[in-house]
């Protein structure tokens, strides 16, 4: 199934194997303002990642993120753990800041990955392939392993708040990718292809999970189409 890039998929699935190589090409074409927000959330890291500190990126993918964030704080000795479940991400990753000693790339899955001692902890569109349930409790695991004024930082695609919303919204992104030259062919697709596999909730629900795993200082830093990212502070004992 041809999901535009030069990206073909072995099944009729969503699966990131398949797009290691062509990733950030698709990446470009399919989320608005990508990089922008990289160069956001590295913006932010300056205010967490001080002395030791420790950051964790949750769906790691080729590190650009990592880079982004590492490049905005040179001279501070912290750790970035970036985590995925695809090994040919994590190669992609390891290459790309071979030459950074403070990145660490793991083979891992989040969900039953000991987090510990965190400043910061990124999330760029990872939580909404985590099924509802394990997502929660991941959230919960999250907040405990924070510092006291720590912050998660999570970047979602989330669902309209009604029907008529979510139709005008879906019909928006549509023609945003296809102004980014993708086929309508293609951008079927890809929506066929993430059908149980992505599992978006709604922006007030986004909400309700952050304040149950213990979040009260939440803030929204982004929100276009039906994309929203989050920045909640953990409150300081």
């Amino acid at each position: 199934m041809d999901v535009g890039n030069n990206i073909m998929l072995t099944g009729d699935s969503w699966n990131f194997a398949d797009s290691v190589e062509s990733f950030e090409d698709h990446i470009a074409q399919s989320i608005p303002h990508c990089q922008e927000q990289r160069e956001f959330i590295a913006g932010l890291a300056r205010f967490f990642l001080h002395g030791n500190a420790t950051a964790y990126e949750i769906g790691v993918a080729t590190g650009a993120l990592a880079r982004a964030v590492l490049a905005r704080v040179p001279q501070r000795d912290c750790r970035y753990i970036g985590l995925d479940r695809v090994p040919g991400m994590i190669e992609r990753a390891r290459r790309g800041l071979a030459g950074d000693p403070r990145f660490q790339a793991i083979e891992a899955d989040a969900l039953d990955f000991p987090f510990d001692n965190a400043a910061l902890i990124l999330s760029h569109y990872t939580l909404q392939f985590i099924p509802l349930p394990e997502r929660a409790a991941l959230l919960g695991r999250l907040h405990a392993v924070l510092r006291p004024g720590g912050a998660l930082v999570i970047y979602e695609k989330t669902l309209g708040g009604d029907a008529r919303v979510q139709d005008i919204l879906t019909q928006m992104y549509f023609e945003f990718k296809a102004r980014q030259g993708l086929s309508a062919e293609v951008i079927i697709n890809k929506a066929h292809a993430l059908q149980g596999v992505a599992m978006p909730i709604s922006f007030e629900d986004n909400l309700r999970q952050l304040r149950a795993a213990g979040f009260t200082r939440i803030e929204v830093i982004y929100r276009a189409y039906a994309f929203v990212g989050f920045l909640a502070i953990k409150e300081p004992s």
